[in-house]
């Protein structure tokens, strides 16, 4: 007789190949140090006055904090033991027995026997050592899509741009697969798939500390997703499940962001120096801190007390980057010599606002929703003036919100100048209004989009691509604009830019959600705004709040720099102004 379900019987338990008992530990793709020595002396301090009677109170806490700093909406991030702990919540959740789970071949060795325990049939796409999207178009009806980039154990990833079609077809499905991306490995990538997100909500991603923050033993990951679905989620999750000594080894971690930094940075290069040296062996491109080596050197690694990960059947093996001395190290057994390492260039990333910044913009949006108000007001006398002011003010740089806040205030003060009246709430705004202007605001939408089909007309395009990339910075876009008018922006511009626009509220400035997933997906390291308000400088502001590992500079543009430019903004009139100087030291 047996007490477990019957399609469990045959499923093989978790084990690695067989390893040498002991060496140089190469075969798990953990990070190559430990944490820094101040991080780990503050943690240590903690933990000696934490109460062991206690039940863990702090996820909560926590979980708010790393939601605000990846820039997640309220309730977009689910913290969990384990970013495969939240794999197989989402397992369990969203698969009914016999439903079927698309993973990568080869891929990470737990995928099936997390499929497998709840329910759902495995089927594999062929990948080799690329990562060929052809095969997962195939694969779209199935319940959901595991990807992993990079790919475990091969290091192949795919760029956001490659993946999108896959995603937009996904979407397009009439009942989409729930698609899982698994970034364990996204530090070590050129860029990440972050901004998918909030893009499709049909899409996970799971990340973890394990690498990243060379938090391996405290056994923490963390899921973002659309809120609708993270809240569901989060219900079937344990209570507790997240031990007090681990939540405060988040918190700190945190704390000591920017300590855990310049190894990470460093990795990829050393990983590309020792695939570039190795004489006998051919390492497959990897985005990950691990490499996929042929002929398997397994034989002579352990001779020397090095241990990597046999790959059974492959004739390779995964081999994780370690340190300088660990990679010289591997380098030498395997006959090759580790180049010095290179100076390597910094990250560096310029957002730009749109209106005012990248378009000549004012007249359009000034007119759309002076004729807006025209049409549902006309007694209301209007100008630019009080356009301005409300500019000035902040909170009002998407219009729609802005027209919705001159109708709201008429309610109050009748048919008159509101020009006053917005100058006169200057640094604290109208909180007692926001209500109504939220209700105000999908009617008055819809008139301002109806009169910016016309207005559009009065756009002219301050930049060329060529002026931007001339800068020799990657190039992104944090807009104010609704998604149909970045569409409209691009007709404008005559090309596109990766960008984050008014999608959400979460998303609109001053939120700064914006700037820190595009400091994520970008992987950026330096990071200049140009932007034209107060919302966008107090946006900047408040990432570099939350991220302060990331060198960010606001770069106030516009007549109206003056008046929100701050010590330590550099100002100039016009982006054309502001482009020839990045590249120099900027006062």
């Amino acid at each position: 007789m047996s007490f477990l379900r019957p399609d469990l019987a045959d499923l093989p338990a978790y084990r690695r190949p067989p390893e040498p008992p002991t060496g140089l530990r190469l075969h798990m793709n953990e990070a190559g140090s430990d944490w820094p020595a101040e991080a780990r002396e503050a943690l240590l301090a903690r933990l000696r006055d934490m109460p062991f009677h206690l039940y863990p109170e702090r996820q909560e806490e926590l979980t708010e904090r790393l939601r605000k700093r990846v820039g997640a909406p309220e309730g977009g991030l689910l913290l969990g033991p384990s970013s495969g702990a939240l794999l197989d919540l989402v397992a369990m959740a969203g698969l009914s027995f016999g439903d079927t789970v698309a993973i990568p071949d080869p891929g990470f060795s737990l995928y099936p026997m997390l499929v497998r325990r709840n329910g759902g049939q495995v089927r594999k796409v062929p990948q080799g050592t690329d990562f060929p999207l052809e095969p997962w178009f195939e694969a779209l009806d199935c319940r959901q899509i595991w990807l992993t980039l990079p790919n475990n154990p091969t290091g192949a990833w795919v760029s956001p741009e490659e993946l999108e079609p896959l995603l937009a077809a996904a979407a397009a499905r009439p009942v989409p697969p729930l698609l899982v991306m698994d970034e364990a490995y996204a530090e070590f990538a050129p860029a990440t798939h972050r901004l998918a997100v909030d893009r499709y909500p049909n899409v996970v991603l799971l990340r973890t500390f394990s690498k990243a923050l060379a938090s391996a033993s405290w056994r923490l990951g963390y899921l973002l997703g659309d809120p609708a679905l993270v809240s569901k989620l989060a219900t079937l999750q344990l209570p507790y499940s997240i031990p007090a000594a681990s939540l405060e080894a988040l918190d700190v971690a945190l704390d000591f962001a920017p300590a855990f930094e310049p190894a990470v940075r460093a990795l990829p290069e050393r990983r590309d120096r020792l695939v570039a040296s190795l004489p006998l062996h051919h390492a497959a491109p990897s985005a990950g801190n691990f490499i996929h080596v042929t002929p398997d050197p397994s034989d002579a690694l352990e001779a020397e007390g090095i241990k990597v990960r046999r790959l059974p059947g492959t004739g390779a093996a995964r081999l994780t980057i370690g340190t300088e001395a660990d990679t010289t190290r591997v380098a030498t057994t395997l006959g090759a010599t580790l180049p010095q390492p290179a100076p390597r260039p910094r990250r560096r990333l310029l957002v730009l606002d749109i209106d005012g910044v990248l378009i000549d913009a004012d007249r359009s949006f000034m007119e759309a929703v002076a004729r807006a108000l025209a049409e549902c007001r006309p007694a209301l006398p209007w100008s630019d003036g009080a356009y301005r002011a409300f500019k000035r003010l902040g909170g009002y740089n998407n219009d729609f919100r802005l027209a919705a806040g001159a109708l709201a205030l008429a309610e109050v003060h009748g048919d008159v100048d509101l020009r006053p009246v917005i100058e006169a709430a200057d640094g604290r705004g109208f909180p007692e209004l926001d209500a109504r202007m939220e209700a105000l605001e999908p009617p008055a939408q819809i008139l301002v989009q109806k009169h910016y089909v016309d207005t559009i007309r009065l756009e002219r395009p301050l930049a060329t691509l060529a002026d931007l990339q001339a800068t020799g910075w990657e190039l992104a876009v944090l807009t104010g604009r609704p998604p149909e008018e970045l569409d409209l922006a691009w007709k404008v511009l005559g090309f596109s830019l990766p960008a984050v626009c008014d999608a959400a509220p979460h998303l609109r400035k001053p939120e700064p959600a914006g700037l820190l997933q595009l400091a994520d997906a970008f992987r950026a390291e330096e990071i200049v705004f140009a932007g034209d308000t107060v919302d966008d400088a107090r946006c900047l502001r408040a990432a570099a709040d939350l991220k302060p590992e990331v060198a960010w500079r606001f770069a106030a543009l516009g007549p109206d720099r003056d008046h929100f430019a701050a010590a330590g903004d550099v100002q100039f009139e016009t982006l054309r102004a502001l482009l020839p100087m990045l590249n120099q030291e900027l006062p």
